[in-house]
């Protein structure tokens, strides 16, 4: 069924717009996350446009808001790109006003020491020779990103009187409760400042005071603990003073993002930009400089830094004295990227594989026992000189209608997937030409949709230039209990470069790559640059293997096993790199704090100290090691 398309909308809003009128479509939408909704939804539920709600951003043409959007209470991000939650039923009134350019859903974003720091230089920073200054990351800002940061750690207080070193904590998932508020700008989540951080931890019930309370081993305080760490946690195995963080003096801000718009586990783009909008407004409440730490990231977008969100940050960076860092991402072996070159005439035809069976770096392929339960995407882009019309095949041979460009269609299978198609030629923000495909499951809660390879064929009607570049959206990996929806390329469509996660392709963030500093050899799964424009990301390579960083409720009883969890927790990945190139840029702030991000960006890059026969860039190094101590070097240069 081919259906009209609005184009100021991304093609997740197009999709959710045609299941507006038809409630089995928008209740399966509601529950595959496509919208938040404060109903709630059994089997009897009936669902009407105006009862679902979607937070999004809206770029518009000037910086003025109109009437329609200014009663949806917009929060301004940046010049004129605003946040906002609205109606499903409103979407595409708002996306027809004259003044609004573009609006984005959000997407979903996932969670991406002793020896290290040495390995950086950094602890020569800290710690120098004689006679030299040293530099800690006092008197500035570290933002983190992240999931689960466990505040009541020695390693997050002062030594002497056991106060915070958190200036801020934003829990975006939180509902304030009596003596509670939200950040007045964004009215959600629960904020929490030093003065109720510094009571809590003086009580005897901290977590009822500040209700952010982390699971054991949380991703976002072993983040926390390489970037700023002071090493003040300890037990008989890991001794105080030897498990330091890279900037030891640092003040923190943490955001914990909502979740409330996405799965369970995850949240989308939109929380997170409204998270680095914040960290950046409450450093200059502070008066100091800022650098932000995000270990989190997605596959979707054009990965050339042209969306809202990558322009947004990219805006915000624009004052001296910020700087964002984000983890290139762990992709290179979920086989998420394929590339190819058309020619005129011709058809090419990706393998998509659906339900298990992800190959595994040294043997072997990552187990699936329940079926895929969750919408698959792919989006793939071209350029806008070309022509291509697209179809999609199921396992069994069943063929969907061929969609041409400037197209939308939904499609039924014979198994009761729904298939939405969305070609486009010109789009808004990047003029290049996208086809966008979801395969979602058979209404119906636990459906299931039908394992095998899928096929995405392209033919090629006009072709000058050729290239298609396609990435799959992540999804559900939880090899723990065998379920892995992970949809991925076969074989030869793999294609191993530009597996770079987004926004870890934006123009002015440093991207960084995982390398074991044991080894000397990148990482398997870190992302392999470029951008799809051909920049040079990642920029540089940190240790990321096998990182011992701060444990969430070390040194508390764990009540499954009896026995006291360890202050320290065993991690590896992009996540663990990036937060030692984060507290290292809090450290080159504190040498000179009117440093621009291009600046420290180029300073890192010229510092970097490349492996033997890496040069100048290499797709899984960047240009090389980052050295701590020759970066602050070049900005002693500066003087």
């Amino acid at each position: 069924m081919k259906v009209a398309t609005q184009k100021a909308l991304d093609p997740k809003l197009r999709r959710l717009v045609h299941s507006a009128n038809n409630p089995a479509r928008l209740k399966g939408d509601v529950g595959r996350s496509f919208a938040n909704s404060s109903v709630t939804i059994t089997e009897e539920s009936t669902l009407t446009a105006d009862q679902v709600t979607k937070r999004v951003l809206v770029r518009l043409a000037k910086d003025k808001v109109p009437d329609e959007l200014q009663k949806l209470s917009p929060i301004r991000l940046t010049e004129n790109i605003y946040a906002v939650e609205l109606p499903v039923s409103e979407l595409e009134a708002i996306a027809g006003l004259d003044i609004v350019e573009y609006m984005e859903s959000g997407r979903q974003f996932y969670p991406m020491l002793n020896t290290s720091v040495a390995e950086t230089g950094a602890d020569q920073v800290v710690n120098p020779s004689p006679g030299q200054p040293g530099f800690d990351g006092d008197g500035i800002v570290v933002g983190i990103i992240d999931y689960g940061f466990d505040f009541t750690l020695d390693d997050f207080r002062n030594e002497g009187d056991g106060s915070t070193r958190v200036a801020f904590l934003w829990d975006q998932g939180l509902s304030a409760q009596a003596g509670e508020s939200a950040p007045a700008k964004y009215g959600y989540g629960v904020e929490y400042d030093r003065n109720v951080i510094n009571a809590a931890l003086n009580s005897s019930d901290t977590f009822s005071m500040v209700r952010h309370r982390p699971d054991a081993s949380s991703h976002g305080t072993h983040v926390s603990g390489i970037a700023v760490g002071n090493g003040r946690s300890g037990d008989a195995v890991f001794p105080v003073g030897t498990y330091v963080g890279v900037a030891p003096g640092a003040t923190i801000i943490f955001v914990q993002p909502s979740t409330s718009d996405e799965t369970p586990t995850f949240t989308d783009s939109v929380h997170v930009t409204e998270a680095i909008a914040y960290c950046f407004e409450k450093a200059d409440e502070l008066d100091l400089p800022c650098v932000i730490n995000m270990s989190l990231g997605q596959n979707g977008g054009s990965h050339d830094g042209e969306s809202i969100v990558e322009r947004t940050i990219d805006r915000l960076l624009e004052q001296p004295g910020r700087a964002m860092v984000i983890a290139a991402g762990n992709e290179h072996i979920w086989r998420g990227h394929s590339n190819a070159q058309l020619a005129a005439g011709n058809t090419h035809t990706l393998r998509w594989k659906v339900g298990g069976g992800l190959p595994l770096p040294g043997g072997g392929s990552l187990p699936q026992v329940y079926g895929d339960f969750t919408p698959n995407e792919m989006e793939i882009w071209y350029s806008s000189r070309d022509r291509l019309r697209v179809r999609v095949i199921d396992p069994d041979g069943n063929e969907s209608s061929w969609v041409n460009v400037g197209e939308t269609e939904f499609h039924t299978f014979p198994n009761g997937e729904e298939v939405f198609v969305d070609s486009e030629l010109f789009t808004v923000l990047n003029g290049d030409a996208r086809i966008y495909i979801e395969v979602a499951p058979p209404p119906g809660d636990w459906s299931l949709i039908k394992s095998g390879e899928w096929r995405v064929e392209l033919e090629a009607i006009e072709i000058r230039d050729g290239l298609i570049d396609a990435w799959i959206e992540r999804d559900y990996r939880i090899p723990a209990i065998k379920a892995n929806d992970q949809s991925f390329f076969v074989g030869t469509d793999f294609d191993e470069t530009k597996t770079l996660g987004t926004p870890a392709t934006m123009r002015r963030a440093i991207s960084v790559a995982n390398y074991s500093h044991l080894s000397e050899t990148p990482s398997d799964s870190s992302g392999r640059g470029r951008t799809r424009d051909e920049r040079d990301k990642p920029e540089v390579a940190a240790p990321g293997t096998g990182i011992l960083s701060s444990n969430a409720l070390g040194g508390t009883v764990d009540p499954d096993t009896g026995k006291t969890r360890p202050a320290r927790v065993l991690m590896s990945g992009t996540s663990m790199s990036a937060p030692h190139v984060a507290g290292t840029i809090a450290l080159l702030f504190q040498r000179n704090p009117a440093l621009t991000v291009e600046q420290v960006k180029k300073i890192l890059i010229a510092s970097a100290q490349a492996p033997i026969g890496i040069q100048p860039f290499d797709l899984a190094w960047g240009y090389g090691k980052m050295d701590a101590r020759a970066a602050m070097d070049l900005v002693d240069l500066l003087d």
